[in-house]
């Protein structure tokens, strides 16, 4: 709160409460604040002080200081429910769901049945997954307001979260005829019309997702102008460039091959998938992030690729292999690979960490049950967790102990399948045509489709998907019968 004490303390009038609230309808929450601060040293029992306080506080992005002030008031008017929904408001942006649902019901009793308060249930009940409940909610808050987008927004989320595809996209609509520049309805519906796989719309509306402050993408600052597939590239120099994470680059790296010999390609990368890119036999120079790209004439990010293209599921170049390993490190590795015994399977059960709430990864000793028993298994995975050394000490023979994605391809290569949750290996495995066991929870990512046991981004892929919420059991049960479909 430093920033604070650079406002001046010295005032010719006497600070009052109407004045915190006109700086806070003006949209100045530090000089908000600061005068709440004034007013609660001469009397810190002030409620409707502490509450504005609360919001000057939250719209600042402090929330320890908003849930102090939030939190004083409930103590100080145990009565008062919007004491209760800003207390409750403050730890949904703490992401602390299952406490803010009890505080939030509390302020339903004391008789706050407002909209907002509806929509905070439905938030609380989204963030702790009890998606029917965070529903009706939201329902009971357009009922009040039919007008609040963030409603209809989280609506179409949990719709989505649900698997109820075409009701997420009329919510999603109902957003954008009230708010037609709403980013969070336009990006959200752009994933289940890809998810549908309506590409020729989606993939225009999931360009938005540069101007998403939440998409935490690697943003480039280039000079060169956007290509989208608009100009003709001949004779000149293009930029791809990566943007998301290492699964990402790995599946989109396969356009780069569809570039005729008269465009001169630019590949810039993670590191760690540099030497593969540079093995595929592309006539491109090839760059890791961080490193100055050359002059170019246009840009693209990978990503944007299947748009430039104009691509639909159908015209997907779902080629059967296209990155390839190391010779020299499959040499290395091979001897190691032989002695795991005749069936070798690699596993792979957790992400990056990358993704909030991630419901890709299962359990170690979960998915152990479900293998087929006369097999060697290699895991990996370059970080564990405690709880799975027990499953590495009874059934792993070896953890692969690779920094970079060189040394993961030429294990994967020796196995004879991969079994992955959806992560960078997933892709990896696939790309290089291995027979790849993608588990999936019920909700996939766009790129995998909402059914089927197939997918046209990888032959060589089979998918297994949770057929309900959260629920891993019946999906894994089909692991020995697809491994025996996958090999024979």
């Amino acid at each position: 709160m430093d920033d604070l004490k650079d406002l001046d303390d010295n005032f010719s009038h006497p600070v009052d409460v109407s004045q915190v609230k006109f700086y806070l309808q003006k949209g100045d929450a530090k000089l908000a604040l600061h005068y709440s601060q004034i007013l609660l040293a001469e009397d810190p029992n002030q409620v409707q002080v502490l509450l504005f306080a609360t919001i000057a506080a939250r719209s600042i992005g402090w929330l320890d200081e908003a849930f102090t002030y939030a939190k004083n008031a409930t103590v100080i008017a145990p009565d008062q429910p919007a004491a209760f929904s800003l207390l409750g408001d403050v730890l949904l942006l703490q992401k602390k769901p299952d406490i803010a649902l009890d505080i939030l019901l509390h302020a339903h009793n004391l008789g706050d049945h407002t909209a907002q308060n509806y929509f905070n249930l439905g938030l609380a009940y989204m963030g702790l997954e009890v998606f029917e409940k965070a529903k009706m909610h939201f329902n009971h808050a357009l009922n009040i307001n039919p007008e609040m987008v963030e409603a209809w927004t989280n609506l179409g989320v949990v719709e989505h979260s649900l698997m109820r595809l075409a009701e997420a996209i009329k919510c999603f609509d109902t957003a954008l005829r009230i708010d037609p520049r709403n980013i969070d309805a336009k990006w959200n519906k752009s994933h289940v019309l890809l998810t549908q796989g309506n590409y020729q719309e989606g993939l225009k509306l999931y360009e938005i997702r540069w101007q998403n402050p939440k998409v935490r993408l690697r943003k480039r600052s280039l000079s060169s102008p956007l290509w989208l597939g608009q100009e003709d590239l001949s004779g000149k120099t293009l930029l791809l460039h990566s943007e998301g994470g290492f699964g990402d680059t790995i599946q989109f790296i396969r356009y780069a091959k569809l570039f005729c010999k008269e465009v001169n390609l630019i590949i810039q990368c993670q590191a760690p998938l540099v030497e593969l890119v540079s093995n595929m036999g592309l006539t491109a120079k090839v760059i890791s992030q961080g490193e100055p790209p050359p002059k170019h004439d246009f840009n693209c990010p990978l990503i944007s690729l299947p748009l430039a293209f104009g691509h639909i599921p159908d015209t997907v170049p779902n080629f059967c292999r296209y990155i390839y390993p190391c010779s020299d490190l499959k040499q290395k590795w091979e001897p190691l690979i032989d002695e795991i015994g005749n069936l070798k399977i690699g596993v792979m059960v957790r992400g990056s960490g990358s993704f909030e709430e991630d419901k890709r990864s299962i359990d170690l000793e979960i998915l152990e049950s479900y293998l087929p028993f006369n097999a060697g298994f290699v895991l990996l995975q370059k970080e564990l967790v405690e709880s799975e050394n027990k499953f590495i000490a009874s059934r792993v023979n070896w953890v692969a102990p690779c920094s970079d994605f060189s040394g993961t391809a030429a294990i994967c290569d020796l196995l004879d399948v991969v079994v992955s949750v959806d992560t960078s290996i997933a892709h990896l495995a696939a790309a290089m045509g291995k027979p790849t066991l993608l588990l999936l929870p019920f909700r996939p990512d766009w790129r995998w489709g909402n059914k089927g046991e197939s997918t046209f981004w990888y032959p060589s892929c089979t998918i297994l998907r949770q057929p309900h919420h959260d629920n891993w059991k019946l999906a894994l049960k089909s692991i020995r019968p697809a491994i025996t479909r996958m090999i024979t």
